[in-house]
């Protein structure tokens, strides 16, 4: 199976059409004997996060150089098929990772090395692991609707009655259609398996009036213009432009929590570096340093005890957001992105 849908945060360069118990054990680092690892990532403040909170303080515990490049999702199925990869570790959207677990393109990720114990329930896949926890979500213009007036549910979003003029939307089916489904009723823990047709009829309620966003940046810039007065958008884009005030704000209510994973390509010729590498980005300290840089959860439980209240307030996996939403099944994705694709992109065109 061959997905054709794109990470939240690496459409462009992707180059594709479409227990509080416990804590993550130090990996044993010194016996990995790669003197580098290299890191495909997403790019963008992503990478800049994981620079400063995991690839320096590794490279200072272990004396192993951590290379970055561009994960580049067309590569990957040739990379494997030609034994020839490039990468030791790889950070995608989680939905994507799915897709190559699912063809058989990445290795059994090993929990003996992996402490999974005090991961958030879920997280935790054979194949890939999300290391955050971003946030789909509303986002509105302050200067077309005050705060305490916007919407705080998908449903309200699509009231054009309440809320005149435009919305932006992702031209992407995965979350978009989730989001659809919720505005049109579906409880937030009852979306999957994904109902298409009643998602496209209520995305048809809003066909006349809608904006398609293609990246992060664009969401965030046509609520900052004006452009648009409610738009999905995403926490972490969201978030710095309302610190720095900006004309937006969002909620948390009603999200879906989506991720970037963190994998390994089959054949990956420093395998148990690579493990090695994932547990230390799992450990507590890692994951608080991470969401401090940008306001994506930790997946790891114990790290929210080393957030500031006033960081705990605006991560998606905190105990006061956690309850607010609903994660995306990716493995439902990966299972049936390749037929819900088409569907979609036939709906966009009539």
């Amino acid at each position: 199976m061959t997905m054709t849908f794109m990470s939240r945060r690496g459409v462009l360069r992707a180059g594709l059409g479409a227990t509080l118990a416990g804590t993550i054990a130090a990996p044993t680092v010194l016996r990995a004997q790669a003197r580098s690892l290299v890191i495909a990532t997403t790019g963008g403040k992503t990478e800049e996060a994981l620079k400063k909170a995991v690839f320096e303080p590794y490279t200072k515990k272990t004396g192993i150089e951590i290379v970055t490049t561009s994960t580049v999702y067309a590569k990957v199925k040739s990379m494997v098929e030609a034994n020839a990869i490039e990468w030791d570790v790889v950070s995608a959207d989680a939905a994507i990772a799915a897709s190559f677990g699912a063809q058989g393109l990445l290795e059994r990720l090993d929990f003996g090395v992996i402490d999974k114990s005090a991961l958030i329930p879920g997280v935790p896949r054979d194949y890939y692991i999300p290391f955050d926890v971003a946030a789909a979500v509303i986002g509105w213009s302050t200067k077309s609707i005050k705060s305490d007036a916007a919407p705080k549910t998908w449903a309200e979003m699509w009231d054009q009655q309440r809320f005149k003029g435009r919305r932006g939307l992702w031209k992407q089916p995965f979350q978009t259609l989730e989001i659809a489904l919720m505005a049109d009723g579906v409880d937030k823990d009852k979306l999957y398996p994904l109902d298409l047709e009643r998602a496209l009829r209520s995305l048809d309620k809003l066909k006349p009036n809608l904006y398609w966003w293609s990246t992060g940046a664009q969401s965030t810039q046509i609520l900052l213009d004006d452009e648009v007065p409610l738009a999905m958008g995403w926490n972490g884009r969201l978030y710095d432009p309302r610190a720095e005030g900006g004309s937006l704000d969002f909620t948390l209510n009603q999200s879906l929590f989506v991720a970037n994973a963190m994998q390994i390509l089959k054949g990956a010729k420093n395998k148990k570096a690579a493990m090695e590498f994932i547990a230390f980005a799992l450990q507590p300290e890692q994951q608080a340093a991470y969401a401090k840089l940008i306001p994506y959860g930790p997946v790891n439980k114990n790290a929210l005890a080393l957030l500031p209240p006033e960081r705990l307030k605006d991560v998606p996996s905190s105990e006061m957001n956690i309850g607010k939403g609903v994660f995306q099944d990716y493995d439902w994705w990966a299972e049936n992105g390749s037929k819900i694709t088409p569907r979609f992109n036939q709906w966009l065109l009539s």
